[in-house]
């Protein structure tokens, strides 16, 4: 019988999620400035109209009323982006979008790094929890190309299959040089890391050396 206890796991799982905040780190603040930065510029061009000889007061209305707008827009990014730091418990979410909110995070960061992500996943509606998308899924592709030794293409497919969806996560090799590596990571994330976070979100994992394989069963079926 397992000496494993619940508690344990749970602290294994608390640890790993610190690991992963740290590697995501970079990629949240990225994602803030690029919600915020429109609003600077607009700011510095009606800043120099308003220094003009005469200031024409309709282009000014409708420089306020852009400033104005997207303000709200960044809030709204910034305070969904905060919501990784505090992710609600057991919110459910359609697969497809859950999967891409993910992706969009990690994109800039892999494509640094050598790494071109390639969603064929298609029409998937199974609803499963947002915190796991958001822990096993990008947890699984920063171990996967942290272990990486070469520039890769990442390619997703899922399937469903007896009311589980499956979900691959493969590295097709692209060739070239050697895989960049964050100068700034916290630490690699290792399977262990990810094995703590799959079992705390009751998700199936199998991972080989370039392929992943994770299984959901929805938010009203947990993994057995």
């Amino acid at each position: 019988m397992s000496s494993v206890t619940p508690a344990f796991k749970g602290r294994l799982a608390e640890a790993a999620q610190y690991a992963l905040l740290r590697r995501l780190a970079p990629a949240i603040r990225h994602n803030m400035a690029g919600s915020l930065q429109p609003i600077g510029m607009i700011a510095a061009m009606l800043e120099r109209r308003l220094q003009g000889a005469t200031p024409d007061l309709a282009q000014l209305g409708k420089n306020a009323s852009d400033i104005s707008a997207l303000s709200r827009e960044a809030a709204s990014s910034c305070m969904n982006l905060m919501t990784w730091l505090a992710p609600r418990e057991s919110e459910p979410v359609p697969m497809n979008s859950g999967l891409d909110e993910a992706l969009q995070l990690l994109a800039t960061e892999l494509s640094f790094r050598g790494f071109t992500l390639v969603n064929e996943i298609g029409e998937v509606d199974t609803q499963v929890r947002r915190s796991a998308l958001r822990s096993v899924v990008t947890a699984s592709l920063i171990a996967l190309t942290d272990a990486a030794a070469s520039p890769a293409s990442i390619v997703l497919s899922a399937r469903v299959l007896d009311g589980e969806t499956q979900l691959f996560i493969e590295l097709v090799a692209a060739g070239g040089a050697a895989a960049t590596s964050s100068p700034q990571a916290y630490r690699q994330l290792g399977w262990d890391d990810v094995q703590a976070l799959a079992d705390i979100e009751e998700i199936g994992l199998l991972h080989f050396e370039n392929r992943i394989e994770l299984r959901f069963r929805g938010v009203d079926a947990p993994f057995t």
